[in-house]
């Protein structure tokens, strides 16, 4: 069963590494504390209140997916393509390494998402196929689980996968698999069970799709399409329920590329991020942020300016709201 705790902000503070600010009232306007990296991001880093840089590790490696951490410390994932070699790396508060987990055979892998065991799920990419691999906190192999048959373009299939508290697997395909021989298209979120079985396709899905406390499941679509808009939000019974679309954008003045990652907040918001990748949507002349939040009717309540950094943040993580990130308990 979920844990739904929220009475405090979760302990990455406890060393000193990322200070946690709690007041009385909500600030005005909103500000926040974010943890970044993603691909083309220039390492993870964090970032405070006023969009200034107070910690940094440099990589030029394709950091897809990356958490801080109760107690201190982060994890990231990474990707070397040119050196086919991929796999995820744990740093304690002083950003030493206590780990390094490397994917064999020349396994792609952009995902490290935090579970309850201790441990973290990856979604392996390779021409044996797609692979759930959940590792231990130590970063020892503990189960791999195959999802799909065969990947035609093994960089460009997973990215965030997602185990949910019902302990099924959540995975967006940027480009086609195949799964008992059909094909698995590209642009789709699926679900499979614990035993790797399907058991569900989502119209849209491109980078990440994240089940909510209500049942729903978020899905960023990368780039609009007729179907649907860049961020979807569909019921257990599959039926859309909310989206943000290009026109959403232009109406509120932004100009957008990419939608990477996603973070639905406790009061109903969702953070979006933008990134510096294909064609433009909204506003021709509008305001470009790295990324922002937005209520659920669609009003802007807080974003990260384009000068903030030079590099992309499609993998944001708020620092400043409730929930474990190892307990379910962070949606994104």
């Amino acid at each position: 069963m979920m844990n739904t705790r929220r009475g405090s902000l979760f302990g990455v503070a406890a060393a000193g590494l990322f200070p946690t600010r709690v007041s009385a009232r909500a600030a005005v306007p909103v500000r926040h504390r974010v943890f970044v990296c993603g691909w083309a991001s220039g390492g993870p880093a964090i970032y405070d209140e006023q969009f200034n840089r107070t910690w940094h590790l440099s990589s030029k490696d394709e950091l897809s997916d990356g958490w801080a951490l109760p107690g201190g410390g982060i994890v990231f994932s990474f990707s070397r393509r040119k050196q086919r070699t991929a796999g995820v790396i744990r740093l304690d508060k002083n950003k030493q390494v206590l780990w390094k987990y490397i994917a064999p055979d020349q396994h792609d892998n952009h995902s490290c998402q935090p579970l309850p065991h201790g441990g973290f799920l990856l979604g392996e990419c390779a021409k044996d196929g797609l692979w759930m691999v959940e590792i231990d906190p130590a970063g020892k192999e503990l189960k791999r689980i195959r999802v799909a048959d065969a990947a035609k373009d093994m960089h460009h299939a997973f990215r965030q996968v997602r185990k949910t508290p019902g302990n099924t697997y959540l995975g967006t395909l940027m480009k086609p698999a195949t799964y008992e021989g059909n094909t698995l298209s590209g642009g789709h979120a699926y679900e499979w069970d614990a035993s790797g079985k399907l058991i569900r396709t989502f119209p849209a899905g491109l980078y990440v799709a994240i089940r909510l406390p209500n049942g729903n499941t978020l899905v960023s679509a990368g780039h609009e399409t007729a179907e649907h808009g860049l961020v979807v939000e569909y019921n257990p019974e599959g039926d859309k329920v909310w989206e943000l679309t290009g026109q959403d954008i232009e109406a509120l003045g932004l100009r957008i590329q990419m939608v990477c990652g996603l973070q639905r907040l406790p009061n109903g918001n969702t953070v979006v991020t933008n990134v510096k990748h294909g064609k433009a949507i909204g506003l021709g002349n509008g305001d470009a942020p790295k990324a922002f939040e937005i209520t659920p009717d669609k009003k802007i309540v807080w974003k990260m300016p384009a000068t903030t950094s030079p590099y992309n943040m499609g993998n944001m993580q708020l620092l400043d709201v409730p929930g474990n990130p190892c307990e379910f308990e962070v949606f994104r």
